[in-house]
């Protein structure tokens, strides 16, 4: 388990601006950074899944590098609004707050109407999916779906589906873990029997703790900056090689 988790360390803040808008999906909002000098129709689209501190700038960067990359990248907003510092009782009280408010199935069912929407109105064929921390398990039950690609796991939280579940993933995986994260080679051996089973990787960031990447990461600590590039780096590569090949 992690020795360090998301609800107990604030996010940094950011003077980053994002380049991106808003559309609105259903009941909520997505957040889209679209690829420079492109227009309709994209045809790759990479799902971001922020940590428990919802629509931070350090995501939405992590979505325009993507779209400067010549993805379209999508930041729902899942909790509506809604961030860990809104929720009562501590780790115990987030856990509680989500299973009642915001379960897996909905997260699900949010998704799926982002690919529908997102196929529809701006022409998307092919879907990544990236989740930070909490979204790192949205991410391990997302990766089952034949909608997905290619996913990748960043830092993930410690209820992330066990080795066994990753016997259904429909698409490769990168694993990302900090220092402390769940080990993941269990899940790399559960999809050794998988035709992309070549194609999964793991890079434990060992001189990182929990959160680096995402809301909690100080960009301005030179050493921070450096892994988080390495993150984007291998999360484009990743996407590049696997996103519209099916297997």
């Amino acid at each position: 388990m992690s020795e360090i988790t998301c609800h107990n360390i604030p996010p940094v803040k950011s003077d980053y601006e994002p380049i991106g808008n808003t559309v609105k999906v259903a009941d909520f909002d997505v957040y889209v950074s679209i690829p420079e000098n492109k227009s309709k129709p994209f045809k790759k689209a990479i799902i971001v899944s922020y940590d428990i501190y919802g629509f931070h700038p350090n995501l939405k960067q992590y979505c325009d590098i993507l779209a400067k990359a010549g993805f379209l990248a999508l930041l729902p907003d899942y909790f509506r609004g809604q961030t860990s510092e809104s929720f009562e009782g501590g780790l115990q009280g987030i856990v509680k707050f989500l299973k009642e408010n915001y379960p897996t199935e909905k997260n699900v069912e949010d998704t799926l109407k982002v690919i529908e929407y997102f196929r529809s109105e701006y022409g998307v064929e092919n879907f990544g999916f990236t989740g930070f921390c909490w979204g790192g398990i949205l991410g391990s039950v997302l990766c089952s779906i034949k909608d997905f690609d290619a996913c990748v796991l960043i830092h993930y939280a410690p209820g992330i589906q066990p080795p066994e579940k990753f016997e259904k993933s429909q698409c490769p995986i990168a694993f990302l873990p900090a220092a402390g994260d769940v080990d993941s080679q269990p899940f790399i051996d559960a999809m050794k029997d998988k035709p992309f089973a070549d194609k999964n990787i793991q890079n434990r960031f060992n001189d990182m703790k929990h959160g680096f990447a995402g809301s909690r990461g100080n960009l301005n600590d030179e050493l921070i900056k450096k892994r988080v590039d390495e993150v984007f780096e291998i999360s484009i590569k990743f996407f590049a090689e696997n996103v519209g090949v099916k297997y």
